[in-house]
C-alpha cells in the first residue's frame, strides 16, 4: 500500500477534484491524507465528505503585494516547514497539488524532500507557482487543452477535472425531495462559489422584478457564502418569490439534478461539475481572477452553446433577471445547452490521473 498525499485547500476548486481523485486512489488500495488551508470552508468541506480525519491544515501564504512581501516570506517558510513535517509523519510516497497556495508550499516540501510530485491545473490558463513548480513534476494534468501552451516542455497530459463520484447519481425528482423543494417548480440555482460572490448576490436580488412574471412557477436555491447569506435572506424577503438561501451546501449532487437552469460563477470545478450534470448555465466570471482565467475557462467550456457568459459590469439593473427569464422560455436553447454540457465531461478524469499515481505509489 502506498501513501498519497494531495494538496488541495482554498477554495472548493481546488478542494473537490481533490476528493474525487482520493476516491479511485483508494479504490487501488492506497492511503491518502489531504493538506488543506486553514479556511473554515475546507474543514467544512471535508466534514461533508466524511474525511474530516484526514485533513491537516497548512498556514495561508497568500500574496499581498510589494510592501508585504517580508511577511509574505516568513509566512512561506512557515507553510513549508509545517508541510514538509506533515509529509515525513505520513511518510508520504508521493504528492498531488491540485493548485492555489497550500499545493505551492506543499510541492516546495516535496522538492526539499525527495517526495515526487504530480500537479493537476483545472483552469485554462496556469497559475504562476503552477507554471513554477511545473517543471519538475513528474506530469501534469490539465483540465483544459488550452492551458498546455502556457506549460512549454513540462509533460502534459489533458485529463480533464476530476468530479465527485456521486455527482449525476440522483433524479430530479429525488433531489427536489431532498433539498426540500417544491416538486412541480422550474429550479434556478445560484452558486457563487464555496466563499459566495457579492456580485452574483447583488445582481440576483436587483434582477428579481424581471422575473416577476414566473414568480409562481420558479424557485430559487441561492448559495450566498456564509458572510452574506443573512443579508440574501432579507432581500428575498416579500419579494413574492419562494427562495431557500443557504451559506453553503454540502449537498451538491443534489443542486445539479434538481436544476433547470445555474447561474454561476466560472471556476474549473464548477464547470466540470455542470457538465457531469449536464446543466444549462449563466456564467459571470469573477473580474478579479489572476489574469482573468475564470473568462478564459467561461469560453473554453461554453463557446460550443453549452453555456451564456455575461460580464459582471455588464449586469446593470434588471438585466441577470432578463437573461434568465429568456433562458427558462427557451426550451430549445436548454436541451441544446445540456447536449454541449455533457460533450465536456471527461468521465474517467479521477481515474486517468490515479492511474498514473499508482506507478509512483
Amino acid at each position: 500500500m502506498g501513501r498519497l498525499a494531495i494538496a488541495c485547500g482554498g477554495t472548493g476548486g481546488h478542494l473537490f477534484p481533490g476528493l474525487a481523485v482520493a476516491e479511485a486512489v483508494r479504490r487501488r488500495g492506497h492511503e491518502v491524507r489531504f493538506l488543506i488551508s486553514t479556511k473554515p470552508v475546507d474543514r467544512r468541506a471535508l466534514a461533508g465528505a466524511g474525511e474530516s480525519p484526514n485533513g491537516v491544515e497548512i498556514p495561508a501564504i497568500g500574496w499581498t503585494g510589494l510592501f508585504g512581501a517580508l511577511a509574505f516570506l516568513l509566512r512561506l517558510v512557515k507553510a513549508v516547514r509545517k508541510a514538509g513535517k506533515e509529509l515525513a509523519n505520513f511518510q508520504a510516497d508521493a504528492l498531488l497539488g491540485m493548485g492555489g497556495f497550500v499545493s505551492a508550499a506543499s510541492v516546495a516540501a516535496a522538492r526539499r524532500a525527495g517526495i515526487p510530485y504530480f500537479l493537476h491545473e483545472s483552469n485554462a490558463i496556469p497559475g504562476r507557482a503552477t507554471k513554477f513548480l511545473s517543471a519538475g513534476a513528474r506530469k501534469m494534468f490539465v483540465g483544459f487543452e488550452e492551458c498546455g501552451c502556457y506549460l512549454p516542455g513540462v509533460r502534459v497530459e489533458v485529463a480533464g477535472t476530476p468530479v465527485r463520484g456521486r455527482l449525476g447519481k440522483i433524479s430530479k425528482q429525488e433531489a427536489l425531495k431532498k433539498l426540500g423543494l417544491h416538486p412541480q417548480r422550474h429550479l434556478v440555482a445560484v452558486l457563487g462559489g464555496s466563499q459566495g460572490a457579492k456580485g452574483i448576490n447583488q445582481a440576483m436580488l436587483r434582477g428579481l422584478p424581471a422575473l416577476k412574471s414566473l414568480s409562481s412557477a420558479i424557485q430559487i436555491l441561492h448559495l450566498a457564502g456564509e458572510a452574506h447569506a443573512q443579508k440574501v435572506r432579507q432581500g428575498y424577503e416579500h419579494s413574492g418569490f419562494h427562495a431557500v438561501v443557504l451559506g453553503f451546501c454540502d449537498d451538491m449532487d443534489a443542486v445539479y439534478a434538481a436544476s433547470d437552469l445555474v447561474v454561476s460563477r466560472a471556476g474549473a470545478g464548477t464547470l466540470a461539475e455542470l457538465a457531469a450534470c449536464g446543466v444549462p448555465a449563466i456564467l459571470i466570471p469573477f473580474p478579479a481572477a489572476v489574469d482573468d482565467h475564470q473568462t478564459a475557462n467561461a469560453h473554453a467550456y461554453a463557446d460550443d452553446g453549452a453555456a451564456e457568459i455575461v460580464a459582471e459590469r455588464n449586469l446593470v439593473g434588471t438585466e441577470l433577471g432578463q437573461r434568465i427569464a429568456r433562458l427558462l422560455g427557451d426550451s430549445v436553447r436548454q436541451e441544446h445547452m445540456r447536449r454541449a454540457a455533457r460533450q465536456n465531461f471527461t468521465a474517467d478524469a479521477a481515474e486517468k490521473i490515479a492511474e498514473e499515481i499508482a506507478h509512483v505509489l
